[in-house]
């Protein structure tokens, strides 16, 4: 049987997601969660794109196969709440951090635009980015919408300039870590099941902190589980943003404008796609100064 991915995560329970995004997914977590059927629809964003050294979208030939000439541009997307591997309706870190690496290795790539937009994800979604990390080679610039917890995690590991492409829905932040289960034994014993959790002497400590939490004691899932991940999540976040100003929730879960991100040097600037590509021929042109 082919387990589902968000079904998955939804049971496991670590996000690194803005939870004002939480309110619009209800419906549909309802109707997983009850096991009716969900019509899932691919995005159509695409995933990888290029442009040439113009600045002129390059399309695919009548076989489906794309000539990429030296001098080209990348653009990768991540739009909406990304798991490690994706599902049905989105595509995951996986898939996203593929079409990085695809990029990062054709010779005729001189740059990468990452566009992201979303509110976060799972917290096994940020190993590919910062494996990623390890093997860059060429300049990468975000161009962000909505960027969010694990969005904003993958960026400042990724990215060497961030920009915002707009001043009014932009914005960045939620650096944190909410763990979220569903607790459904109530219901069930409501139903006539019986609950037995046997362990043995050699496993007591075994599902320790998540018994406790579900009892509602949670300072060991806290201790043991969420805050180790917080604070590597704040590290990445100073490690990539070395001029960042550490104002009153930068680095505790608050979100924040584009112009209080740029204040607050969460980014680079407010530009577009067109600023973006003009940053990685800066990038290019630092790198050779420097060799």
């Amino acid at each position: 049987m082919k387990i589902n991915p968000v079904l998955s995560e939804i049971y496991r329970g670590l996000w690194l997601l803005d939870v004002n995004s939480i309110v619009s997914f209800a419906p549909v977590l309802s109707k997983i969660l009850a096991g009716d059927e969900i019509i899932y629809e691919k995005s159509s964003a695409a995933l990888l794109s290029f442009s040439d050294k113009y600045g002129k979208k390059i399309t695919a030939d009548q076989d489906g196969g794309i000539d990429i000439p030296p001098g080209s541009v990348a653009e990768v997307s991540m739009m909406g709440p990304v798991l490690k591997s994706g599902d049905f309706c989105t595509y995951g870190a996986e898939e996203i951090v593929g079409a990085l690496r695809f990029a990062n290795d054709n010779k005729n790539i001189k740059g990468i635009v990452f566009n992201i937009d979303g509110p976060g994800g799972s917290v096994n979604a940020i190993g590919p980015f910062i494996q990623f990390a390890r093997e860059k080679k060429k300049p990468i610039v975000g161009l962000i919408d909505s960027c969010y917890s694990l969005h904003y995690w993958a960026a400042v590991t990724v990215c060497d300039v961030i920009l915002a492409d707009n001043d009014v829905s932009a914005g960045t932040g939620s650096v944190g870590i909410v763990s979220s289960f569903v607790d459904s034994r109530p219901v069930m014993e409501k139903a006539g099941y019986v609950f037995h959790d046997i362990y043995p002497d050699e496993s007591k400590h075994k599902n320790e902190s998540f018994d406790l939490a579900r009892e509602g004691k949670y300072d060991m899932i806290k201790e043991e589980i969420l805050s180790p991940v917080a604070r590597k999540f704040q590290a990445a976040v100073k490690a990539g943003r070395p001029n960042l100003k550490e104002a009153t929730g930068v680095l505790t879960g608050k979100t924040f404008n584009a112009d209080l991100s740029l204040e607050y040097g969460m980014i680079d600037g407010i530009g577009s796609l067109k600023d973006a590509k003009e940053r990685i021929d800066i990038l290019n042109e630092l790198k050779l100064f420097h060799q």
